[in-house]
């Protein structure tokens, strides 16, 4: 292997690491909610609406509303997440 060849595999290779450890996005956190309330719902929590989505420290503070319920989903930096779940106190149609 020539040191041109090997000097490109360590760049390339240094870019691809770089991509897996950067910091998570608004998008990033937002996906992995709705595929966690999704697997949550399981079709019974009716339509979901996303609500809003803000950084407090290393994690994410995804919240969608549902008709009876609001959810927000804790997702952290390394894409571990929480569900929350509150009443809305509407009765059910």
């Amino acid at each position: 292997m020539t040191s041109r060849t090997r000097g490109l595999l360590i760049l390339v290779l240094g870019v691809a690491a770089g991509g897996c450890i950067a910091p998570m996005s608004a998008q990033e956190a937002r996906d992995i909610a709705h595929t966690r309330l999704e697997k949550y719902c399981q079709g019974r929590c009716g339509g979901l609406a996303w609500n809003n989505t803000q950084k407090i420290n290393k994690r994410w503070l995804v919240d969608f509303e549902g008709q009876r319920q609001k959810f927000t989903v804790t997702v952290e930096g390394d894409g571990n997440s929480r569900i929350t779940v509150w009443d809305k106190g509407v009765a059910a149609p």
